[in-house]
């Protein structure tokens, strides 16, 4: 078997970076550009995909959509894998993550490179080289905790890339630039964000304030062990969960502001790569 090289791609700016930069020849060829649907991501975030889906498609690199079953379903329904935000104030376990993106794109790593999705013989250490969209303004997310057979790359840390270098990287080339991708129930999303989705795509908020509802009382929560009389995908601006419905966003929002305003990425450059203090 030979070496492989992924992407991982959420279909938001940074790895839709690293994509378009491998196929135009300024980071090295991908044998497959892979991302997984959880089936309630943003419109905009599908038609991006499309987009470069079918243009990477037409510039002959391999793209692969696989289904990971619908969240609200497999991921509240049936098991509690969100990270509600509960009435005894911290969240759930995150599991979404690990369920509907990582498993699923791992699987079908395997499935490209001819082995098994899950059962032996497995790949020999490190032969998986797999891309992750993180740049340097979010430093602290570039943790290696990978399957033996999988080495995680960040080729934007390598690049200096922040996420604002990656915008303007598509904006001079004249392509759409992604919004930030994230399911329209995710519980990480900032009051900021939850008021740009409510002004651009209202029956999407909507849909996140149905969402909200309908499981402020989910009876799998105990199943989660959780003791929490009610659930929510709102944290209430890092004070106390409540209702997306009454949320004070534009106060929270002015205050995450300043929370932000001093923010510095204390890095260096190590022999070898980087070292983050």
């Amino acid at each position: 078997m030979k070496h492989c090289r992924f992407l991982s791609w959420g279909c938001g700016v940074q790895s839709t970076v690293l994509g378009e930069m491998s196929v135009q020849g300024i980071l090295e060829p991908l044998d497959a550009i892979i991302t997984s649907d959880t089936g309630f991501e943003r419109q905009a975030t599908y038609e991006v995909r499309d987009f470069y889906a079918a243009r990477w498609r037409g510039m002959g690199q391999r793209v692969e959509i696989v289904d990971a079953g619908d969240i609200r379903e497999l991921g509240a329904a049936e098991h509690i894998h969100i990270p509600f935000w509960t009435s005894d104030g911290g969240p759930l376990q995150r599991q979404c993550t690990r369920h509907f993106k990582l498993t699923p794109t791992k699987q079908w790593m395997r499935e490209i490179a001819g082995y098994h999705a899950t059962e032996p013989p497995h790949p020999r250490p490190r032969e998986f080289e797999v891309w992750l969209g993180i740049s340097l303004d979010e430093w602290t997310r570039a943790k290696r905790n990978p399957p033996a057979f999988q080495w995680e790359r960040w080729p934007l840390l390598e690049l200096k890339m922040t996420r604002e270098d990656c915008i303007a990287w598509l904006q001079e080339r004249g392509l759409p630039v992604p919004v930030k991708s994230a399911c329209i129930c995710c519980p990480y999303r900032r009051a900021s964000e939850w008021i740009e989705l409510r002004e651009d795509a209202p029956d999407e908020f909507a849909a996140a304030l149905a969402f909200d509802g309908q499981n402020r009382h989910n009876p799998l929560a105990e199943r989660a062990a959780s003791t929490a009389d009610e659930l929510y995908i709102y944290g209430g601006g890092g004070s106390r969960p409540e209702a997306l419905a009454t949320a004070d966003l534009e106060g929270d929002a002015a205050r995450e502001r300043q929370r932000a305003s001093g923010f510095q990425i204390p890095m260096a450059l190590c022999e070898g790569g980087y070292c983050w203090s």
